[in-house]
């Protein structure tokens, strides 16, 4: 199972795997619907990424009950207990990609980890927010910068749910892009198969979330 952000993850995870039935829970557990912002420079350049995050009701609801937010029920939180919320999903184990990947010409850029956070709930659901910035500033074109969203181990699954934006730059634009579900059912199944009964299905998932991954593509048109 691949490491996923969050203050608390046993706990949190663990309670709510405990109200779900059967040996062998499906995946995905946990349902976020991402906003992603390309942050580009005067001379087309990306030097940045702002993250969303909207977490599914119940996630949300088992994250702030573990937090002891909101005890009123009233789905409302102060100012303090929003201070407190702010970061819960931003310690982050060594080695963990942020399900966010950046990419051009198949290249996998770096990205650095995450600042300028903050998170809020409304409607039931959690939204948080972060900043990525790119360790070297990487120039758009014609060439599409990639901004790849999944859980490797497919224990999240993201959603580009709202339009990318782009902000700063010429002549640019962001377009979101939705994978081949059929073709990535159809090797989740084929890995799946190569399971016996004694293996432990839930923390030996296969990684088959990259087939799954929503993108985004921004292109910039030549000055």
């Amino acid at each position: 199972m691949t490491s996923f952000p969050g203050m608390g993850r046993g706990m949190i995870l663990g309670g709510l795997m405990a109200g779900l039935a059967g040996p062998a829970l499906a995946h995905p557990h946990v349902f976020i619907d991402t906003r992603v912002e390309v942050m580009l420079d005067g001379q087309n350049r990306a030097t940045g990424l702002r993250i969303s995050w909207t977490y599914d009701e119940l996630y949300s609801l088992y994250v702030v009950g573990d937090m002891g937010l909101d005890p009123d029920w009233d789905g409302k939180l102060t100012a303090e207990e929003e201070l407190r919320l702010s970061g819960f999903d931003m310690n982050w184990d060594d080695g963990f990609a942020g399900d966010t990947y950046a990419l051009m010409a198949d290249r996998e850029l770096a990205l650095s980890g995450p600042s300028e956070w903050s998170a809020g709930y409304a409607g039931g659901k959690i939204t948080s927010v972060h900043m990525r910035m790119f360790e070297v500033p990487v120039t758009v074109g014609a060439e599409p910068l990639v901004v790849q969203v999944y859980d490797p181990g497919y224990y999240t699954a993201y959603t580009i749910a709202f339009d990318p934006v782009v902000t700063g730059g010429a002549s640019c634009v962001a377009e979101a892009y939705a994978p081949d579900l059929d073709a990535a059912d159809a090797a989740l199944q084929a890995a799946l198969a190569e399971y016996t009964p004694d293996m432990d299905l839930e923390m030996e998932f296969p990684a088959v979330g990259k087939n799954y991954a929503e993108e985004v593509r921004v292109t910039c048109a030549a000055p």
